[in-house]
């Protein structure tokens, strides 16, 4: 027997807050890289790309209630 749990609107605050700020982190990371004329190793275009592919799957394992709401407020 499976249960499929799914997220709640309280997950899904933090879950979309933890994104947003390794999104954040990233780009940080790589303005001060190119600041330095260093070049990041994962450029933060790569990890925007994995954050959709990501958050896809967050959305897959979402409440509609608490997707309503994310989409609403994020």
């Amino acid at each position: 027997m499976s249960t499929k749990v799914k997220f709640n609107i309280q997950d899904r605050i933090i879950l979309d807050d933890a994104l947003d700020s390794f999104l954040n982190a990233a780009k940080a990371h790589e303005e001060e890289a190119l600041l330095t004329d260093k070049r990041p190793i994962i450029t933060y275009n790569y990890w925007k790309q994995m954050m959709k592919e990501v958050q896809i799957k967050i959305d897959n394992m979402t409440t509609k209630k608490a997707l309503y709401h994310s989409k609403k407020y994020r």
